[in-house]
């Protein structure tokens, strides 16, 4: 599941902007909102009618709240609020769609410039009808749409129609099609970027190739993506969504991982399975409406690139053999745009935001994945453990496996990109919430890193997790750490030092 704030375009809003923001609506930081009036920029503060619509954040647990949040309508809008900011002595973060679980869009602490980039919410095909360039405000499920609509083309991206391009694809993003097409990160053929001291660059393998590096992987830290140039491929003419639901799975330790354990083996058989196949295994426990009642199930929810007969033939008798019998199966062929609303949480690909109250962490899992007994101390904790206190899900998303175009450690190492997660197998995406109205609890906080800290230590991994599914209870050191290590660390902090030396650009786990 991923979480943003609802797409609120302010088109033909005119001087009216400027207006609202009157002697008696002022932001924290007057020489900003003088600037920011001054350059004609629109923007929006504390008292404005519509304050809430723009400042809400996705996680309804950090309610942070910007010292303004800047509306721009151009590049050069952008450049100057940039430059705005620097000269109050305001630190920036952009705002893509805000999907970030520590709501750092909105500079994850009170008091910072949030610009909004959802006027940049163009995406058109070249000339080439193959490569892609879309504006740094463009929703997941916008972009599905309109590049299949000009000439059926795809790209690997997540489930969520919501999340933004910017900070979905420069921290990685992760998807279905991943396994088949790398990661939306890959896709990326160049970016025009906002530097901190308002310069507009066009990064690229051979136009400030250290900015076009460091942006893939750490944009937040190094500048504001307007605008990018992706990559694409041919829609596939035929998707099977398949979902299966085990709930004998959880009663047992012993089934769950010798279930778990089967599909890990079966998807690494290089004789059974290629590239085109890709699954997520889940473990889900809700709570009952107005009940102490917590059901749990196991989920295998998945796609496959390619014919319905295929899959009845050649993937689902492999894939089951030898598992416990479903307790729901769920198997359709798709077209590529139906394909992708069964996986969003609305089952839309409406780009209307989800506003929840949630905590989320997440581990990476090398290859050759998950062992037997880290599998068995995995689901204890679930399943046996400390009793949880709210609803949760724990969701294994397969990056690893026979064929898989993510992991190519040698051609996408760390000179490739920012971003050094290139031998993963699993990344455990784990999310605890509570319903509409309660209050998280700090123990669900506990009960979660616990469940993290479990497979830490059993899986014996390096500590690392993914940058799109971030932890905000992690230090500033930690998060470098997970996130990237030592050695790209070292040359982000290098990178840094020349093109933002005053971090400007900033959140609690900046660079």
């Amino acid at each position: 599941m991923r979480f943003s704030p609802s797409h609120l375009l302010v088109a033909a809003l005119g001087l009216g902007i400027f207006d609202a923001a009157d002697a008696s609506c002022s932001c924290w930081n007057k020489g900003l909102e003088a600037c920011l009036r001054t350059k004609r920029i629109p923007y929006k503060v504390k008292c404005d009618a519509d304050w809430a619509d723009y400042s809400r954040t996705p996680n309804l647990r950090l309610p942070f709240k910007p010292a303004a949040i800047a509306l721009p309508d151009t590049p050069q809008q952008v450049s100057q609020a940039v430059r705005c900011a620097a000269q109050n002595n305001v630190k920036v973060q952009a705002k893509s769609g805000g999907n970030s679980y520590g709501a750092f869009s909105f500079g994850g602490k009170d008091g910072q410039l949030t610009i909004d980039l959802g006027k940049f919410n163009q995406t058109l095909l070249a000339a080439d009808g193959v490569t892609a360039i879309v504006g740094g405000g463009v929703r997941l499920g916008s972009m599905a749409i309109d590049l299949y609509n000009q000439n059926k083309r795809a790209i690997s991206h997540g489930i969520c129609p919501s999340v933004g391009i910017g900070g979905h694809s420069t921290h990685g993003g992760w998807g279905f099609t991943s396994r088949a097409w790398g990661l939306t990160l890959d896709h990326i053929l160049e970016l025009e970027v906002v530097l901190a001291n308002g310069t507009i660059v066009n990064a690229s393998p051979d136009n400030h190739p250290d900015i076009f590096w460091a942006m893939r992987g750490a944009a937040d830290s190094i500048g504001i993506a307007i605008s990018f140039k992706l990559r694409t491929q041919p829609a596939p003419e035929e998707v099977i969504n398949f979902t299966y639901e085990f709930r004998s799975v959880v009663d047992s330790v012993d089934v769950a991982v010798s279930t778990f354990y089967a599909l890990q083996s079966y998807i690494s058989n290089s004789t059974l399975v290629d590239r085109r196949l890709s699954f997520a295994l889940q473990t889900i426990a809700n709570f009952a409406p107005n009940s102490t009642n917590l059901h749990k199930a196991f989920l295998v929810e998945g796609t496959f690139l390619g014919s319905l007969a295929e899959y009845n033939t050649t993937i689902e008798p492999f894939m089951l053999a030898g598992l416990p019998e479903p307790t729901q199966r769920h198997v359709e062929s798709n077209g590529w745009l139906e394909s992708l609303a069964p996986l969003s949480p609305t089952g839309t690909l409406d780009t209307t935001s989800l506003f929840l109250d949630f905590f989320a962490n997440s581990v990476t899992i090398d290859d050759p994945g998950m062992s037997e007994s880290a599998l068995r101390s995995y689901f204890t904790y679930m399943l046996e453990g400390p009793e949880t206190p709210t609803s949760y899900l724990s969701s294994m998303e397969l990056w690893g496996g026979a064929d898989s175009q993510i992991n190519q450690p040698d051609a996408k190492g760390t000179d490739f990109a920012a971003f050094p997660h290139r031998n993963v197998f699993w990344t455990a995406h784990n999310l605890a919430r509570v319903g509409p109205g309660e209050k998280f609890p700090a123990e669900g906080i506990t009960w979660l890193n616990g469940l993290r800290k479990i497979l830490i230590e059993s899986a014996e991994v390096h500590t690392a997790a993914y940058p799109n599914l971030l932890d905000p209870t992690l230090s500033r050191y930690e998060a470098h750490h997970v996130y990237y290590g030592q050695e790209v660390l070292r040359r982000l902090k290098g990178i840094k030092r020349k093109v933002d030396p005053g971090k400007l650009f900033w959140n609690p786990h900046s660079i």
